[in-house]
This record gives structure tokens, C-alpha cells and sequence, in this order.
């Protein structure tokens, strides 16, 4: 099957009999881990596939407007749960927070026969939304203010189609600009995703950011739970090789050690947005979130500082705390593309879900593993921009400051 017929290639290449199995352990929300489901000819994910009308983008849903607070899953000042924190922590206080966070939301709907979700879609019929806000944008809630918008997401059967896929970017295109426009005022910001989102983000970046006034901005790309291309660094975007490193993206796809099917699943023959046109899949990013290197060294659960089973709800509309984390759940290393971890049989409930158990995936979870250290993460390249802004500010008052002056690109 050709790219130009709208269609992602390599999707009909998983076995049957595999689909099947792995279906039964996904919740309708999930996103990219399902993907190479949905066309496999498994009848239980029958009903994944979509109308059996194409795509039409006259009969989509009417775009968001983006100057409405409703359109928006998260805003600074919501209250919601977003600002939800574990003990002992707090979340920073949004009219002093030092950084924004633009956060391009997973697919979150319960499946439906549609290619494109509507954006105001109620949680009953979107039941991932909760969590989402919950557990994946409350890490970055003790350095930044959080904006998560709304959109128009493409179901299970649409990840697939190209169209489908671009009618939802233009939305979260569209919240971007929105956000840079009426709400940045020129301040630092991250870009962070999940699955979907982070096909969008991926699009975001070589779109709105890179090579625009707002690239300096940047403090780092947290594109996680899907696929992104190592080819980022031929655009001026290196990836992240150190905890303090800024202007840089970083990517993992967590996997049970020694379970390849995850790979499969989210990275192997993919193709991705790039430079105009959808492009075949080079090797995919994976930065350790335990050390923050670029690399296959293996780091040890010890240095793992604390981990969150996935949220499940119902929550109530205003933020609750977290229950605490628990040290020292896995260990990490990337290997082949995806980050291996060991999540053992006797771990804490809610650390294991049927996905997991069936295909070795933890996608659902990626943020959730790794929740103590994204958090600090976020912090100490939040931090890291702007000392590195400051002291190339002292650079230019001081004639002889010519190093400092070296400094003042936060990409480095």
C-alpha cells in the first residue's frame, strides 16, 4: 500500500492471531499501541475500524475555538486535576511558575464509528480525559504553567489515515498559535505529548517552532509513548544527551525486557511527518528517563525515584492528591529502539495491566513508571534555561564577557 493513497504503510503486517490476543487486553482509549490492530482482520477489534464511508473532512466536526475556555483541557487556573500532587510536594504557583508546558493530549474516547472525534467530547464518551490530566500533566505542575488543549482527535481506525491525522493537527496547529499569541508573552515553554499527541508534537515542532523566533524558547521536547525519528538533529533539534540539557527532545516507549512485540507495535516501518510529507520510519528515539542519556547503559531500579499506577477514576473536577509513589518499582535501559523495563510480578496493584501482561507494553503507563523522575526532570531543564539566559544577559553587559555571551543560546 503507497503513502499516496492516504494510508500509513507496514500497518497489516501484524499476524492475526497476535491482534487478536492484544486486543482483548486495550481499553478503547488507547492510542498508537492498537494501531497495527485495527486493520488486522481480528473480529474483536471489529469494531475499531471506523464507518465504512472514507474520510470526508465537509462531515467532520466543527473545529474548536480556542478563545473559549471550554475548548481547552487543562488552562492555568482550572483548578482541575492537573494540579493534583503527592505527598509532600506541591504544585507551583501558576502567576509565579518560571515556564509554560503546551501538552497535545493521547487519543482519550471510548471507540466510535467516526474518523475524527469532536473536540467537546464529555468524559463518558471520552473516559481516558480524567486520567490523562491526572497523571501525565501533573508532572510538569511544580515548574509550569499547563495548556492542553482540546481537539478534534482521530479515533483508533483514523491513526492511520493521513487525513484523518492532519485534520486533527491543524487543531492542536491552531491551539499552538492561540497559545503563543494570546497566553506566552514570550516566556520559556515545553512541548510534552502521549501517543497521538506525540505524532502531532512531532509535526508541532518542525511546523511552529523550529526556525521561528519562538525555537529559543524551547527548554525541551518530552514526546512520549510514540514513535519519534532520530533524524531531529539534521533540523537543529539534538537529542536530549543530559539531565540539564536544553533545547533538545527527548522520546522513550517503555517495554518488558526481552518482549519485542511493543516495537512492533509503535516503532517498527513506521512513517512520520517530515519536512512537508510523510516519511518511511528511520530509528526512533529513546532517551533513559533514569539518567537522561542518549544511550544503552542500563540503570538500575535504586535510581528509579518513585513510580505511579495509572489513575483510575472517576475523579472529581477539582484536583485530589496522588497517593504517594513507590521507589524503586524498575529499572531502565534502551535497547533497540524502546525502553526496557522489569516491572515484576509481585509489584504494588495497578502497575500491571492486561496489556502488559498479553504484549509487554506499558504504553498506558509510560508517564506513570516514570512519574518522579519526569517531574524532577522538568524542573532542572526549566531551571537550566534560565541560568543559562541569565548568565548570557551578564555576558552582553560585560564587554569582556564574551563567553558568556557564548551562552546565551539555552540549545546546547
Amino acid at each position: 500500500m503507497s503513502m499516496t493513497d492516504g494510508r500509513m504503510p507496514g500497518l497489516r503486517r501484524m499476524d492475526a492471531r497476535l491482534a487478536c490476543v492484544a486486543a482483548r487486553g486495550v481499553r478503547c482509549g488507547l492510542a498508537l499501541a492498537v494501531v497495527a490492530l485495527v486493520a488486522s482482520g481480528c473480529g474483536v477489534v471489529q469494531a475499531l475500524r471506523g464507518p465504512s464511508a472514507a474520510f470526508d473532512p465537509a462531515q467532520a466536526p466543527p473545529a474548536p475555538d480556542y478563545a473559549q475556555p471550554a475548548a481547552w483541557l487543562v488552562l492555568p487556573g482550572d483548578g482541575g486535576q492537573s494540579r493534583a500532587t503527592v505527598p509532600g510536594q506541591t504544585a507551583v504557583d501558576e502567576a509565579e511558575a518560571p515556564a509554560d508546558v503546551f501538552f497535545i493530549h493521547p487519543t482519550t474516547l471510548e471507540g466510535r464509528e467516526v474518523w475524527n472525534a469532536p473536540w467537546d467530547l464529555a468524559d463518558a464518551d471520552a473516559p481516558l480525559n480524567a486520567a490523562v490530566v491526572r497523571l501525565q500533566t501533573s508532572v510538569f505542575n511544580g515548574c509550569c504553567r499547563i495548556y492542553a488543549p482540546r481537539y478534534r482527535q482521530a479515533s483508533l481506525a483514523g491513526l492511520e489515515d493521513n487525513a484523518v491525522m492532519a485534520l486533527a493537527y491543524a487543531d492542536v496547529a491552531a491551539a499552538f498559535r492561540h497559545y503563543l499569541a494570546r497566553h506566552n508573552d514570550g516566556r520559556p515553554f515545553i512541548i510534552a505529548s502521549h501517543s497521538q499527541g506525540t505524532s502531532h508534537a512531532t509535526r508541532l515542532l518542525q511546523e511552529e517552532v523550529l526556525d521561528t523566533p519562538v525555537r529559543s524558547q524551547l527548554v525541551a521536547a518530552y514526546l512520549i509513548g510514540g514513535y519519534v525519528p532520530e533524524t531531529f538533529p539534521t533540523l537543529g533539534l539534538p537529542i536530549c544527551d543530559r539531565a540539564a540539557q536544553t533545547g533538545c527532545v527527548l522520546a522513550f516507549n517503555a517495554n518488558q525486557q526481552g518482549r519485542r512485540i511493543a516495537r512492533r507495535l509503535l516503532i517498527d516501518d513506521r512513517t512520520y511527518w517530515w519536512r512537508g510529507a510523510p516519511e518511511r520510519a528511520a530509528a526512533a528515539v529513546c532517551v533513559n528517563p533514569l539518567s537522561w542519556r542518549h544511550d544503552t547503559v542500563a540503570v538500575a531500579a535504586r535510581d528509579n525515584p518513585g513510580s505511579l499506577p495509572f489513575a483510575t477514576g472517576p475523579f472529581p473536577a477539582r484536583a485530589t492528591a496522588l497517593p504517594a509513589t513507590t521507589p524503586h518499582l524498575t529499572g531502565a535501559r534502551c535497547h533497540d529502539g524502546v525502553l526496557d523495563v522489569e516491572v515484576l510480578r509481585d509489584a504494588p496493584a495497578g502497575f500491571r495491566d492486561r496489556l502488559s501482561w498479553m504484549t509487554g507494553s506499558y504504553h498506558l503507563n509510560d508517564y506513570g513508571l516514570f512519574y518522579g523522575a519526569l517531574r524532577d526532570n522538568a524542573q532542572a531543564r526549566v531551571a537550566a534555561w534560565h541560568e543559562a539566559v541569565d548568565h548570557g544577559r551578564a555576558g552582553r553587559r560585560d564587554p569582556a564577557g564574551e563567553a558568556g555571551a557564548a551562552a546565551t543560546s539555552p540549545s546546547r
